[in-house]
């Protein structure tokens, strides 16, 4: 990935402004996934073991894709590739406004989004690195917190939407939001592109991607894998299930979206605390479970460039983004099993905290200890592939925030 833009300047920054929002397009909508199944379920009577899969393939499409929208890049335009994936994006919620199939209605939302959306938000992550030097780390921090303002913001657009105007009509306004993703590919006129398309080509980047040989000899890169896998097997859960633990207890429309909001506001907040520094009740629980999650989302890009530097920021923001997919498609429709298996909700919560505190152990003991394996005290030495090293406080503060995280979700099920 080879740029010769000026570094730090006000166009780099106006790029970050554009990749935050289109996470705020993204996350925002992923967050609401919970509240739509509830929606499709009332209109549809279907059964939401297949509702599940909106979710399913909607993030695990959405991440996992990354390590194809990252070798596009080598041969497309930034700009072109999120441009196409807006219109993707704005394309599956007509679809499923028009549809009268709850299975069509799942393609459109599920798939067609879920690709959209990796077009768009891969490349421009991409790109901040190619704009920024010196405040890079504190650029790609700023560059996702777009997500905690979608948080925040989605629920009550969804849920006012769906009052006024129907479920139709929301998809019909969420996909005009959905197009806005070609006003800031407008700022993406920079290319990464340095070969012709090919097929071929384009296969093989992608497995030099997912199987980079120096990445996958090194030890802090597989802990920090297997780490990811398990926090996002459980991360969507909240998000997904809590709805339903709230009409359990009979709580109205407008409190299930603030529940999810509380989650938003914790989530940002946490957020912008990473950038400064570069009786349990559900309530409780969503404020721990966002800010937790807040403060790990936050500082993954500046962990993994500081992990296993610049360089292989494409193959280690990639790989990273598929294992976020794969934990997705794994996490949502097991979880869903299990509350079907159960007649309840709080078996799903206590499954989540335990992925998330079984995260947390792995990863401060790599922090802390070798193992037989010989992994590294990734915190504190440079790992196997020419890079630096990560700062001493990244990685206490990661396993901290998986902690707190499982706490939170614990904390749901056990409020009632």
């Amino acid at each position: 990935m080879h740029s010769r833009e000026p570094k730090d300047t006000v166009r780099g920054w106006l790029v970050v402004a554009a990749c935050s929002a289109s996470f705020f397009l993204f996350v925002g909508i992923s967050c609401c996934l919970g509240l739509l199944e509830l929606e499709l379920s009332r209109l549809f009577g279907g059964p939401s073991s297949s509702l599940s899969a909106i979710n399913a393939f909607y993030n695990g499409l959405g991440w996992g894709l990354a390590p194809l929208m990252s070798a596009l890049t080598n041969f497309f335009s930034c700009r072109l590739l999120c441009a196409c994936g807006s219109v993707l994006s704005c394309l599956g919620f007509l679809g499923a406004a028009v549809s009268r199939s709850l299975p069509v209605i799942i393609f459109c939302i599920g798939v067609l989004q879920g690709i959209g959306f990796s077009l768009l938000i891969v490349p421009s992550s991409l790109l901040i690195a190619a704009f920024f030097d010196k405040k890079r780390p504190l650029a790609l921090i700023l560059s996702v917190i777009g997500g905690g303002f979608g948080i925040v913001v989605f629920p009550h657009i969804f849920t006012n939407l769906n009052q006024a105007f129907g479920i139709k009509g929301t998809f019909l306004m969420l996909s005009a939001l959905s197009s806005h993703g070609i006003v800031f590919s407008a700022l993406f006129n920079i290319s990464l592109a340095e070969e012709k398309p090919n097929v071929w080509v384009i296969l093989r980047q992608v497995h030099r991607t997912v199987f980079d040989g120096d990445l996958l000899r090194t030890p802090q890169y597989v802990v920090v894998t297997v780490a990811y896998l398990l926090v996002y097997a459980a991360y969507g859960i909240p998000y997904l299930f809590l709805p339903h633990k709230a009409t359990e207890v009979d709580l109205s429309e407008d409190s299930v979206s603030l529940l999810v909001s509380i989650i938003g506001i914790s989530n940002l907040t946490a957020r912008f605390l990473m950038a400064i520094v570069a009786s349990s009740s559900i309530p409780l629980g969503a404020g721990l479970f966002g800010f937790s999650s807040g403060i790990f989302i936050s500082i993954t890009p500046a962990v993994l460039l500081d992990l296993f530097g610049l360089d292989k920021l494409p193959n280690t923001l990639g790989s990273n983004f598929l294992v976020i997919g794969i934990g997705y498609l794994l996490g949502g429709p097991v979880m869903r099993y299990l509350s079907l298996v159960f007649s309840a909700t709080d078996p799903v919560f206590y499954a989540s905290a335990g992925c998330s505190g079984i995260a947390t152990l792995i990863i401060m003991t790599a922090i802390y200890y070798k193992s037989i394996g010989g992994v590294m005290r990734i915190a504190y030495k440079p790992c196997a592939c020419k890079i630096g090293t990560i700062s001493p406080d990244d990685g206490p503060v990661s396993s901290l925030s998986t902690s707190v995280s499982s706490v939170g979700v614990y904390t749901i099920s056990n409020s009632i």
